[in-house]
């Protein structure tokens, strides 16, 4: 019997530690603003500009990212039987349990690190640069969890059990 699909939602509670420093942001920006506009000093007002144009970018960052995790009640990241899908891109795609070679959950930089079959008609420039992507990413796909609620433990069992049942059953070739 194959394990429940996993569903990995966006952290919800770093909306506490955002929001209010968004909020100091906005206000820095405004004491910036205020400061460059009252101010006779060329270099106070210089300085007063930039000091506006980072509270406003930081601000602004922090800002968007935190209205998307607000507005977003989908699912991130879908691990269920048919594959590893990632919903987070304009273009999500799914990667089948069947093109995975291995798959591992490494849990310390928060990644879902995957290898997938080689194929049969790459070029050698193709081989050559599969390599240099998985020696840098250290996988072909790499899927990160930063910033989903996850359980280690869960996502590997699960991982490895849809895995498994994916490599034991019997491939059929593609032409």
């Amino acid at each position: 019997m194959p394990p429940p699909p996993i569903l990995l939602y966006r952290r919800r509670w770093t909306l506490v530690f955002q929001v209010p420093f968004v909020l100091l942001m906005t206000m820095c920006l405004a004491f910036s603003l205020y400061w460059a506009s009252v101010s006779n000093d060329r270099l106070l007002t210089a300085i007063c500009l930039c000091a506006a144009f980072v509270s406003f970018c930081v601000g602004g960052t922090l800002g968007r990212s935190a209205l998307e995790a607000y507005r977003e009640q989908d699912p991130a990241v879908v691990i269920d039987a048919t594959g590893i899908t990632d919903l987070r891109q304009d273009d999500p795609h799914t990667v089948p349990w069947e093109a995975m070679e291995r798959v591992h959950l490494d849990d310390y930089e928060g990644v879902i690190l995957v290898k997938l079959r080689p194929g049969h008609k790459d070029s050698a420039l193709g081989v050559i640069i599969k390599a240099l992507k998985r020696w840098q990413q250290r996988g072909d796909v790499v899927f990160a969890l930063g910033g989903l609620a996850h359980d280690p433990r869960q996502i590997q069992t699960t991982l490895k059990a849809f895995h498994a049942a994916a490599a034991s059953k019997p491939r059929t070739r593609l032409s």
